[in-house]
């Protein structure tokens, strides 16, 4: 698919569910410009997200702290996550909305069969037994099949036009539209901006997410 007519068709989207669109917004990269994360780059972000959104209350924290330390993943973790795990920032929204950005990823690498857009968060029961307890090795690598670019370019295009959407909206002092919750569009908004290399920012921290014009 062009990137124009995956503009058209993430932009019907919104329309039918009634989501205001900025025909202004440019269209993003071809496939062909977008190198996906690998494998095991996917791995290590599912699995430090894993723990984090598992790092409460504060004796949990100390455990996942080590499991991340015994399992070779302490470089994977952001210098926010560090700092999480170090107390020096104890703001727990990092835990918050893991849960989202680590929906969207485990939907990337196939462990999650749908994503829907809606204020409900979706249920990860399906992905539990892909993940160890804080007592076990990971044991993912061998199950994650990173979905196909164009999929993942979906998803990029309707991202990026739906946070104009959800912050427009927050702007204007209106609801979330489409009854979607807000936070889950941008961290899921980040993950697809990660997955796909933007602006070919490798710190989770830094990753741009964008929808200026």
């Amino acid at each position: 698919m062009t990137p124009e007519l995956r503009k058209e068709a993430s932009e019907l989207i919104l329309h039918k569910r009634g989501i205001r669109v900025n025909v202004q917004l440019h269209v993003i990269e071809s496939d062909e410009e977008i190198k996906l994360r690998s494998a095991h780059e996917l791995e290590q972000r599912l699995l430090v997200l894993w723990v984090i959104f598992h790092a409460t209350p504060s004796w949990r924290k100390q455990l996942s702290y080590q499991y991340l330390e015994q399992h070779d993943l302490l470089s994977a973790l952001s210098q926010e996550e560090a700092d999480f795990f170090l107390d020096i920032d104890d703001d727990l929204t990092r835990v918050r909305t893991s849960r989202y950005a680590f929906t969207f990823l485990a939907w990337c690498g196939g462990l999650l069969d749908e994503l829907h857009l809606n204020q409900k968060p979706i249920s990860l029961e399906s992905t539990l037994h892909y993940f160890p307890s804080l007592q076990q090795a990971p044991k993912i690598a061998d199950v994650i099949n990173v979905r196909q670019k164009s999929q993942i370019m979906d998803w990029s295009d309707l991202l990026y036009r739906l946070h104009w959407a959800v912050r427009h909206a927050a702007l204007t002092n209106k609801p979330s539209p489409g009854n979607i919750n807000a936070e889950m569009v941008k961290e899921w908004h980040r993950a697809v901006n990660w997955m796909c290399r933007y602006d070919d920012e490798d710190d989770w921290d830094s990753v741009s997410t964008e929808t200026t014009a």
